[in-house]
């Protein structure tokens, strides 16, 4: 057999190193494979080493939140709505203060009160609107004919007569002894008690009632019968006339005669007239 030279053998070690990715023999290992046979040194072919699989990669763990950036990203959001709101509050808080240290003024004084006593109690006679029925007209200036106001120059005071009337009614009149009631001289002939129906009294209100719902009848059914000036003054001595009673610790008209309500009320004009003076018109 002929012997393979031995650089000959060294260079065929070498290829086969870098064919299969070792590393090159040294001079030892080419010596003892010099003395194997020829057969060893037969070159095999070499093979490819399979790729390891891809082992995938773990997401990398999120980092922890602050607790405040938390509540801050999950807290609800104001609505948008919300914004005019606000702005519109200041000016509705100033209104609202304004409103509680002014409220309205509710209906008030004789001529109001005066209406609601009518309403419950007169008009179902004589007329919601004072145009009669079972009681005398009202309207009309048929009032005023009975009872005048002294501003016309009646000689007659009607004021007095009118609350004697409607404290005493029909039957407290006759009671009284009056063959009429209201001005005696009144155009169309004086009207008698029991004349026209039976009037009820209603002495049973309180003062400032009473002369709120004459004041009612005569302003709303004989404004046109008397002046401003005249209707005004007659306003005040009603007002002055019922403070006046409660003064003096009269709490009814209930069985007062006309020769009473007629002093109570002279007294009340008096201090109307220090108080306001005498009005042109009388």
């Amino acid at each position: 057999m002929t012997e393979v030279p031995e650089h000959l053998l060294k260079k065929a070690a070498e290829a086969r190193a870098r064919l299969s990715g070792q590393a090159p023999p040294d001079a030892g290992e080419s010596a003892a494979s010099s003395s194997e046979p020829a057969a060893d040194a037969t070159p095999v072919p070499a093979t490819t080493a399979a790729p390891a699989p891809a082992v995938p990669e773990e997401p990398a763990a999120p980092e922890p939140v602050a607790p405040y950036v938390e509540a801050a990203e999950t807290r609800k959001k104001a609505p948008v709505w919300i914004i005019p709101v606000l702005i519109f509050l200041p000016f509705w808080a100033i209104f609202y203060v304004g409103y509680l240290e002014n409220p309205p003024a509710a209906p008030e004084g004789l001529a109001y009160e005066g209406a609601e006593i009518y309403s419950g109690q007169c008009a179902g006679c004589h007329g919601g609107g004072g145009g009669g029925g079972s009681g005398r007209q009202l309207n009309g200036g048929e009032v005023l004919l009975t009872f005048p106001s002294l501003a016309s120059g009646a000689a007659y005071d009607g004021l007095a007569g009118h609350l004697h009337w409607v404290a005493n009614g029909t039957a407290g009149s006759q009671a009284e002894g009056l063959l009429v009631y209201g001005d005696p001289d009144r155009p169309g002939g004086a009207h008698a008690p029991g004349s026209y129906g039976q009037m009820a009294g209603f002495g049973n209100l309180s003062p400032e009632q009473l002369v709120a719902v004459v004041y009612h009848v005569r302003h709303a059914f004989g404004a046109d019968q008397i002046t401003p000036e005249g209707d005004e003054r007659e306003l005040h001595v009603l007002d002055e006339l019922y403070h006046l009673m409660e003064e003096e610790g009269v709490m009814t008209f209930e069985g007062a005669t006309l020769p009473e309500i007629q002093g109570w009320v002279d007294a009340a004009r008096v201090t109307v007239d220090e108080e306001y003076g005498e009005l042109a018109s009388e």
